[in-house]
């Protein structure tokens, strides 16, 4: 029998830096109930559908965190004229991306070297508030104007890889600092999620589908029960890599406190009030 063998990843949280322990075992992919796939068509049914579709999210949002999600509403061509936008953009050289170099945006948009859809996420947040146990509109009086970002990302490939190289272009081990990240990944791979049981889970690309995955600040609400999960990507191939985030958040200065149904006298709330805009600093500054 194969003892499992460990190490250790340090990661940066807004409580400063944290440790956790990761298997060494080559990533596997996952079992149904790791990362599901949930059909997101009953969003618009009735209240009792969207009920069972909440009971389906929060059991996702309980075990790992990540889950796809089909039915979501986004045409093909919508993301296939995203896509290529992007592409377009990204094959232009250096000197013409660099015009746009976020650092010297007054926006907070433009261009990072290396290194509007269908559904409606308000409907999300409703899904998830009932997953919490609350009513569907607890969250809307904190989503009339919520931080979100949307990115475009290319991995380059890496010309002449060798099998069991070391060489990786990608985004480390990371959790997402917002309440919830909406994905689009295109068929390369690379998307590792990390599993309760400390190993790495191959979240493989699924035709129609996006990837959700629960933040930071979601998991703050819910006292833990959600789980905001280490996840990383890498390309280790020879062709481009594309991906498109979208990184939902609420009102950057409404002050939110753990979500009633997540507390009782045996589950205190773990966290003081914050806004989702200090704790996307405070991860940030890792203070």
């Amino acid at each position: 029998m194969t003892t499992q063998t460990y190490t250790q990843i340090e990661l940066l949280s807004a409580n400063g830096t944290v440790s956790r322990r990761v298997s060494t075992a080559p990533p596997r992919l996952p079992t149904d109930d790791e990362i599901p796939v949930i059909d997101l068509a009953p969003i618009d049914g009735t209240l009792d559908e969207r009920k069972a579709l909440a009971s389906r999210v929060k059991a996702a949002s309980e075990y790992t965190g990540f889950f796809y999600i089909r039915n979501h509403g986004i045409p093909e061509e919508l993301i296939q004229n995203s896509l290529s936008q992007a592409k377009t953009f990204f094959n232009q050289p250096l000197s013409q991306k660099i015009k746009i170099n976020f650092s010297a945006s007054k926006v907070s948009a433009g261009y990072h070297g290396v290194g509007s859809t269908q559904v409606n996420p308000r409907k999300l947040v409703r899904i998830f508030a009932l997953a919490l146990g609350e009513r569907e509109d607890y969250f809307d009086g904190v989503t009339s104007h919520p931080g979100a970002d949307a990115l475009y990302i290319h991995y380059p490939g890496v010309p002449d890889v060798a099998a069991g190289s070391n060489i990786d272009v990608g985004i480390g081990s990371h959790t997402d600092i917002q309440c919830f990240t909406l994905l689009w990944q295109d068929n390369s791979g690379g998307l590792q999620v990390l599993s309760a049981q400390d190993e790495w889970l191959d979240a493989r690309p699924i035709g129609g589908t996006l990837v959700v995955n629960i933040g930071d600040f979601l998991q703050r609400l819910s006292n833990n029960k959600f789980k905001s999960t280490v996840h990383r990507v890498y390309n280790r191939q020879p062709d481009s890599r594309y991906s498109m985030p979208f990184f939902f958040g609420f009102n950057p200065e409404a002050v939110c406190k753990v979500v009633p149904s997540c507390v009782d006298d045996e589950h205190p709330p773990l966290y003081e009030p914050i806004s989702c805009g200090e704790g996307a600093i405070g991860t940030f500054s890792g203070s």
